[in-house]
């Protein structure tokens, strides 16, 4: 359930504190959980939301937000199962890097899309307001980058599931979606911003990314 929110005043907030008036995420969008549930065994990790390869896969875990459903298909998830991280080569895995403030060109065009453990490229989960500052998505959204590679990847995704569960690795009776599915409708355009993701400025906590710059949307390190 999310909290109550108390009126904000400009002139008290910090600065990079966006001003929101009023919470634009109430009910049924989900409050942001601090701590990302585990995904559907076998599955893979992954860097934020609409970017899952499976239904259950997010978040919420396959148990759904509370008094909620889970997702139900590939792309439709509620942001990260990656362990959080805040910035560059932090990452514990494939797959689980942002990208953003620092990388090179090729890192910070394939957020999301890193090969291995320290090979990512900054924070996640990927907030809204982050913009690249290299490369040729140089200026724009690091998440709607992230889920235009997820899209072009699909293909070989479902091909290298299919082989995991041939293996055993993936449990025969785990559900492969063939088709992508789009992202929650409060953040089909954006992604997760950094209001849902700090529970209004409640939380800040919730926020990984290095605000140094600015370009997280949180104004400093948080």
């Amino acid at each position: 359930m999310l909290k109550a929110v108390k009126p904000r005043v400009a002139a008290a907030l910090k600065p990079g504190e966006p001003v929101p008036t009023p919470y634009p995420y109430p009910a049924p969008v989900p409050a942001f959980p601090a701590n990302p549930a585990p995904p559907p065994w076998g599955m893979p990790l992954h860097a934020c939301m609409g970017l899952n390869s499976c239904a259950g896969s997010d978040r919420f875990g396959p148990a759904g937000p509370p008094g909620g459903q889970p997702n139900a298909c590939a792309g439709q998830g509620y942001c990260s199962t990656a362990a959080d991280h805040t910035c560059h080569v932090q990452n514990q895995c494939r797959g689980q890097g942002g990208c953003g403030l620092y990388g090179t060109g090729e890192e910070m065009n394939n957020p999301g899309a890193n090969d291995c453990k320290s090979l990512g490229s900054c924070a996640t989960p990927i907030n809204a307001e982050r913009f690249s500052t290299n490369g040729p998505n140089q200026g724009k959204s690091v998440w709607a980058r992230a889920r235009t590679v997820f899209a072009q990847n699909w293909p070989k995704i479902q091909q290298e599931l299919l082989a995991k569960q041939a293996k055993g690795e993936i449990p025969k009776g785990q559900p492969l979606p063939q088709n992508l599915g789009s992202p929650p409708a409060a953040f089909v355009a954006t992604g997760p911003t950094y209001l849902w993701i700090s529970d209004d400025n409640q939380e800040r906590y919730n926020m990984t990314a290095c605000g140094a710059s600015g370009m997280s949307g949180a104004g400093g390190c948080s």
